[in-house]
């Protein structure tokens, strides 16, 4: 059976797409996976952030829980699992672009409305049986993901 290293990246300003993305990655660690959880950096100008309350407050928690994605955690992984807000998708979507060659042939679960930028990215992209619109979705999501890796898989 093929192990499954999981990065779960996400982007979050208020906390509820970060509640998914370790839903996610507790689905992931069910299937016994290992994984790394990465939040991606804001790109908002930081007078904006300091002018939302909420924002600012999350975003100081959120720095002293989480680093940015390296290179090394792409290589390492052979399964992601991607979360943003829907309204919310710039930051993803210059990760999955710079990112490159990289994450060609992995495969992925997306949480937003960024599929079609994973699939250029060059990712597998395993659709969910149902909306991902609570913790529980997101678990089963990272739980099926990581299963359909093992299930395909040679090892």
């Amino acid at each position: 059976m093929m192990s499954a290293n999981v990065l779960v990246v996400f982007y979050s300003r208020y906390g509820v797409t970060e509640q998914l993305a370790l839903a996610g990655g507790v689905g992931a660690i069910q299937m016994r996976g290992s994984v790394r959880l990465r939040r991606l950096p804001d790109l908002a100008d930081p007078e904006v952030i300091r002018a939302d309350a909420v924002w600012s407050e999350n975003l100081e928690r959120m720095k002293k829980d989480y680093i940015s994605p390296r290179e090394v955690d792409a290589q390492w992984a052979n399964v992601l699992i991607l979360a943003a807000p829907r309204h919310a998708t710039k930051e993803m979507e210059r990760y999955l672009e710079s990112a490159g060659d990289v994450l060609r042939g992995k495969v992925a679960a997306v949480v937003g409305t960024f599929t079609d930028a994973a699939r250029r990215a060059g990712l597998t992209v395993i659709p969910p049986q149902e909306p991902v619109e609570d913790a529980s979705g997101a678990l089963a999501y990272g739980r099926r993901t990581v299963e359909s890796v093992r299930s395909t898989s040679v090892g």
